[in-house]
């Protein structure tokens, strides 16, 4: 006689489990939606209000859809009722998170951009306004025909006092040096909007610096996405450059189906992952794949720099080799605790590197191949670009010489200054003595000795 009531009961309960189970799936395929909608719209729509409008209501439908279902399976008085009300409910709280998390505009943390010392201001024909340092030969050098420009990374950082401290000595070998922040970049003004940024924007600033230094050809240092910016500019204008220094460099542009990954096998530091970034910023930063005017409508790109520096400083271990922190100077070490500006855009850094990745017709390879150009290559033994990153520079450029230093990061000069200082000016005043070159594909850090000479 209880076998009957039993098996209802079992198969009640059975109901209630499966509708608890469609509920959850419910609330998490309303998140998706709710994500999905707006990425999506962003293709055609730039306001925020529109987008948030999308996320909400995707999020509402699919949820009271699912609830409705759930409902009916828990066999409620009233099913319709109970989903409205408890997709109200959810997308009341979807909506409270998407404000505190994405759309809240945050206090910033940071002050505004110091310049250099001493800066002066380019207003360039491109429309960019740039800033610069300039170090001149002291009294009675006569100044050589060639001024120095130096490119600093990122892209999206910019030069900082140790790049001046160790470029800066090169003016008492009668060269003019520059050093600047590329636009949009330290303390050179933002570009009206993000979608101006890319590579061939920052090779025509480039050579709008030549024109305004009055010099035929130039000698380009660029250091990791510097170089990659030297070698465009050497692609574009292969006549305006006398020598080039690529140290520590990022590729010259990726190679399809090859992707370039950092290698920290020596290197200190942690890797940065989706969870390091704040997400406010994530968003914004996906958004600019869709619709770089909906990023910014939601995200200037002063705000991006504040919430951008602070992931930065999680990665400062990675510039030079394990157990080697006391080597990075202090503007560096202390990133994560000084309220100074960094200057370091995020946006400009993520528009130039999907350039590279996804824009085969400003490949440079083509244009370089064979290029003679009188070139060297610093590479340090814990550098966390890949090795295989100088081969593809070995291999594009004639007349380069790879020179490897041990025990030193992605910027050398914070564990071997003195020593790059003497390659560097042997390599600028034609004598390349100081330390043997490297003369193989083979990774220096594990390839046998026959490979120097």
């Amino acid at each position: 006689m209880d076998r009957p009531q039993l098996s209802h009961s079992s198969h009640r309960i059975l109901l209630r489990t499966i509708a608890i189970a469609v509920a959850v799936l419910a609330s998490l395929a309303a998140t998706v939606a709710g994500i999905l909608a707006p990425y999506c719209l962003a293709i055609v729509v730039s306001r925020t209000a529109l987008l948030v409008g999308a996320a909400i209501l995707s999020f509402a439908v699919v949820a009271w859809l699912g609830l409705r279902a759930a409902a009916a399976l828990w066999r409620a008085s009233n099913p319709s009722r109970l989903a409205l009300m408890t997709s109200v409910a959810l997308t009341a709280v979807f909506f409270s998170m998407l404000y505190v998390l994405v759309l809240r505009t945050h206090s910033l943390r940071y002050t505004e951009v110091v310049p250099a010392e001493n800066a002066r201001v380019w207003h360039l024909p491109t429309g960019s306004t740039i800033s610069y340092q300039e170090y001149l030969p002291p009294a009675g050098i006569d100044a050589k025909l060639d001024p120095i420009v130096f490119l600093h990374g990122g892209p999206g950082i910019r030069f900082a006092p140790f790049d001046s401290e160790i470029y800066s000595r090169f003016a008492a070998d009668g060269f003019r040096v520059y050093l600047y922040d590329q636009a949009g970049s330290g303390a050179s003004e933002f570009l009206p909007h993000i979608r101006d940024y890319s590579i061939a924007r920052s090779v025509e600033d480039l050579e709008a610096i030549r024109r305004e230094l009055h010099a035929d050809r130039m000698i380009l240092i660029g250091h990791s996405f510097g170089s990659t910016l030297a070698a465009s500019y050497m692609a574009r204008y292969p006549t305006h450059v006398s020598k080039v220094v690529f140290h520590s460099p990022a590729g010259i542009w990726k190679v399809s189906g090859d992707p370039v990954e950092f290698e920290r096998t020596e290197a200190g530091g942690p890797q940065i992952g989706l969870g390091s970034f704040p997400l406010r910023l994530m968003v914004g930063l996906f958004l600019m794949q869709q619709n770089p005017d909906a990023a910014e409508r939601l995200l200037s790109q002063r705000e991006a720099e504040d919430l951008w520096a602070p992931v930065m400083a999680r990665t400062v271990k990675a510039l030079v080799c394990k157990g080697d922190s006391a080597s990075l100077p202090p503007l560096i070490a202390g990133l994560a605790s000084e309220r100074d500006n960094p200057g370091f855009n995020p946006y400009v850094m993520q528009r130039l590197a999907d350039e590279t990745d996804e824009s085969s017709k400003d490949d440079p390879h083509a244009a370089l191949k064979g290029n003679s150009t009188p070139a060297i290559l610093l590479f340090g033994e814990c550098n966390y670009v890949p090795w295989r990153v100088t081969g593809d520079y070995r291999h594009t450029f004639s007349n380069l010489k790879v020179v490897y230093f041990p025990r030193a990061g992605h910027y050398i000069q914070f564990e071997g200054a003195e020593m790059m200082t003497k390659v560097v000016r042997g390599f600028l005043l034609g004598e390349m003595n100081a330390l043997p070159v490297y003369s193989s594909d083979a990774d220096p850090r594990v390839s046998a000795t026959q490979n120097w000479k």
